[in-house]
């Protein structure tokens, strides 16, 4: 059984993960609301597009958000499921970001939890992934856990730069991608809480 003081712990995790979550979520919102556009048209007796014009028009568009987007979901990912491990006192949390062997924890201990597993599948095993995501591992022939540094810096090794063209412009294909993503987080953050509460110790707060 989880202890109190590793339980509490645990919760410091969710809680640090719904904020990097959720800010996923609100910013893949506003890119499906502004219909994440790239492309401006104006007519030619307004007079040419400004920059302060383009800027605010593709504010919200992946071309501006993507790669901390991706950064913070993997992030939240990460957080999440060290939270849940912790709550196992089998289970031994060393300092990785290895997030294919932190989902694998996940679903050895949680199999039944369809959900979240669903999620974490979707976005850390290549195959099951969005054709956007896909796309960007191939064109910098690199693997998931490569793609978390990746996202990070834009040249890891200071020497080669990562290609990133394929995860921006994306236009209506962007928009289903991440409506999917902005709904799929809601559900995530349900079933986390579920999840969290039943794993709650005996006489814990209020």
């Amino acid at each position: 059984m989880c202890t109190r003081e590793r339980y509490d712990i645990a919760l410091s995790f969710w809680t640090a993960s719904f904020q990097y979550l959720m800010l996923v979520e609100n910013a893949a919102h506003e890119i499906v609301a502004h219909g994440n556009t790239w492309v401006m048209v104006k007519d030619f007796e307004d007079g040419p597009i400004t920059p302060e014009e383009y800027a605010a028009a593709t504010r919200w568009s992946d071309h501006t958000t993507i790669i901390p987007l991706l950064f913070n979901l993997l992030h939240g990912i990460e957080l999440l499921i060290k939270g849940f491990i912790l709550t196992d006192p089998d289970e031994d949390l060393k300092k990785s970001h290895d997030i294919i062997d932190l989902c694998g924890r996940f679903c050895q201990l949680f199999p039944n939890e369809a959900v979240l597993n669903g999620f974490f599948h979707k976005y850390t095993c290549e195959y099951a992934m969005p054709e956007i995501l896909k796309r960007f591992l191939r064109d910098n022939r690199i693997d998931i856990r490569s793609m978390y540094q990746s996202l990070r810096y834009p040249s890891p090794d200071f020497q080669l730069m990562r290609d990133y063209s394929g995860l921006k412009y994306r236009g209506e294909e962007g928009v289903h991608v991440f409506s999917d993503l902005q709904t799929e987080i809601l559900e995530v953050r349900k079933g986390t809480v579920a999840l969290g509460r039943s794993l709650e110790p005996q006489g814990g707060h209020p």
